[in-house]
Parts: structure tokens; C-alpha cells; sequence
């Protein structure tokens, strides 16, 4: 399992909120002896070297599956190294450790990492990756639809040109979404998908708060800033049981998926369908 960093939730939730994503061109991959979302020390020892992967498509595979070079059209919503990743041989003494993690630097930030099994390297010893062998799982729970995990592995690992939408679309539905297929919208009743712009305004900072300040928070979220009314509905339109964001106002590509906090019955001449202030949530972890 593989796990972002404060640094990397901050900046998905700043590109969420129209800010674009600059990666370096390469990943500077290190052993780590400690790592949380906020800090981490290095494994260091003679012998020990970092090791720079260029994000491409010919070093990072697709979602298909491990040694891919193609563009992402799999459902793992998982990336692996398609070259071996060699530190070197442990020199006298060996190297700090034990290492339980390996991490990926954007320049100096460490951006992502994934668990280890807590190896010591010693004297002598050589340590590196097969092809195939480190892992890194984007999206993978309920939530982020296939679609996206592919475009955001694609751009973050694999360096693929992808432009986050100028506004997300918010949908409710009468059925269950999966990562692959989107649940039932009402066809009747004058629903239609409602705009949060993808902005400094439309979401809140992972800091929480109504306010424009760039993401600096540690638990990865933003919200929208205002309530989302949909139209009053002329029809019977079923039970909402999910909501979802959309990249487009009618058709397009599903980006986000959950269950309603309560399934609610939307019917002729009831109340406009609201998602308050706040209450529609993206989480980056």
C-alpha cells in the first residue's frame, strides 16, 4: 500500500482547485528508515545512492498491468517500475536502517511512499528493485472512477499531458456507481448536473475554511465552498442514493463517486435537491 504525503495531497488539491500540477521530469527515489505524511529520514551509508527514474511511459507501466508502456486503460489503479532500481552494495558497516519504506522525491519534497519489510542492508549487500516489484496504488478504494486514476497515473507517474476540467459537475444517482460505471441519473423532472468551479473559490483549502488560501492542511480534503442547489423537481425522480462529480454538465467522463449520507426520495413538487456548503468532499490520502 502506498500512501501521499501532506506535500502531495496539497498540491492534488490545489490542481482540483484550477491551480495546474508541476512534477520534476524525473523521480528521485530513496530507502527510508522512518516516514509519515509530514517526515522522513533517508537511509544513508558508503555505497548507498538515490536513484533517478525519469516519469515516462517507458519507465513507470499502465494500469494494465506491470512492464505496460502504453497509455493507461487498466482498472488496478496501480503503477510499477519497469526498469530494475539499484542503491548500490552496502560498504564497511553497511547502511542505517532498517529501511522500512521507499519513497519518491519531487526535487527535495517527498511526494509518495510505499511500505517495506523493514530490511537491514549489510556489508556487502546489494539492494534494488526487479521490474515490477515497487508498487504504487492511486484511487484505489471506492471513489475515484477508473477514468480518472488512469489520467492522474498517467500524468503524475508517467508524465502524460492531462488538464483538470474547468468545473466539476455534481450528479445524484438512483443506483450504485462502481470505479467503472456510473449509477442512474434521473432522466425526468428537470434534473440536471450542477457546476462547482474548479477554482480557489468553488473548493475549500485542505485547511478548511470559506476562504481562497492555498492548500497547507494535513488531511487531504477540500470541500465545496457554497451550497450545490439542483433544479426543483417536476416528476417523480426515484430514491437518490449516490452523488457524483462529473468533467461535463451532460455526457463526458464520471471523476468521483460515494454514497449519499441517507437515501432520500426525490418526488414532484417536493424541495430542490441541496448539497450544503461543505458537504460534497475530496479526498487526496
Amino acid at each position: 500500500m502506498s500512501h501521499l504525503t501532506n506535500y502531495a495531497e496539497n498540491a492534488l488539491a490545489d490542481m482540483a482547485r484550477g491551480e495546474g500540477l508541476i512534477l520534476s521530469s524525473s523521480w528521485t527515489i530513496h530507502l527510508l528508515t522512518a516516514v509519515s505524511d509530514s517526515a522522513h529520514t533517508k537511509v544513508t551509508g558508503t555505497g548507498y545512492a538515490p536513484v533517478d527514474v525519469l516519469r515516462s511511459l517507458a519507465e513507470w507501466a499502465g494500469t494494465q498491468g506491470a512492464g505496460t508502456t502504453l497509455a493507461s486503460i487498466g482498472t488496478s489503479h496501480r503503477t510499477s517500475n519497469n526498469s530494475v532500481i539499484d542503491f548500490g552494495t552496502g560498504g564497511a558497516g553497511g547502511w542505517s536502517g532498517p529501511a522500512i519504506a521507499v519513497g519518491l522525491f519531487d526535487g527535495t519534497e517527498l511526494f509518495t511512499w510505499a511500505n517495506m519489510d523493514g530490511r537491514t542492508i549489510l556489508e556487502g549487500e546489494a539492494f534494488s528493485f526487479d521490474p515490477g516489484t515497487l508498487i504504487f496504488d492511486f484511487g484505489v478504494t471506492g471513489g475515484m472512477s477508473d477514468y480518472l486514476s488512469n489520467a492522474l497515473i498517467d500524468l503524475i507517474w508517467r508524465a502524460q499531458a492531462y488538464s483538470w476540467p474547468a468545473n466539476l459537475y455534481a450528479a445524484y444517482t438512483t443506483t450504485t456507481p462502481t470505479n467503472a460505471t456510473p449509477g442512474l441519473e434521473p432522466g425526468v423532472g428537470g434534473y440536471a448536473r450542477q457546476a462547482i468551479a474548479s477554482s480557489l473559490s468553488g473548493w475549500t483549502p485542505t485547511q478548511g475554511g470559506l476562504v481562497t488560501d492555498a492548500s497547507s492542511g494535513t488531511g487531504g480534503r477540500i470541500g465545496n465552498q457554497a451550497a450545490v442547489v439542483f433544479p426543483e423537481p417536476t416528476a417523480n425522480q426515484g430514491v437518490a442514493t449516490h452523488g457524483e462529480l462529473w468533467d461535463a454538465a451532460a455526457g463526458g467522463n464520471m471523476m468521483f463517486w460515494r454514497a449519499l449520507a441517507g437515501a432520500k426520495s426525490i418526488v414532484a413538487g417536493g424541495p430542490p435537491p441541496t448539497f450544503a456548503s461543505d458537504s460534497i468532499g475530496i479526498t487526496w490520502a
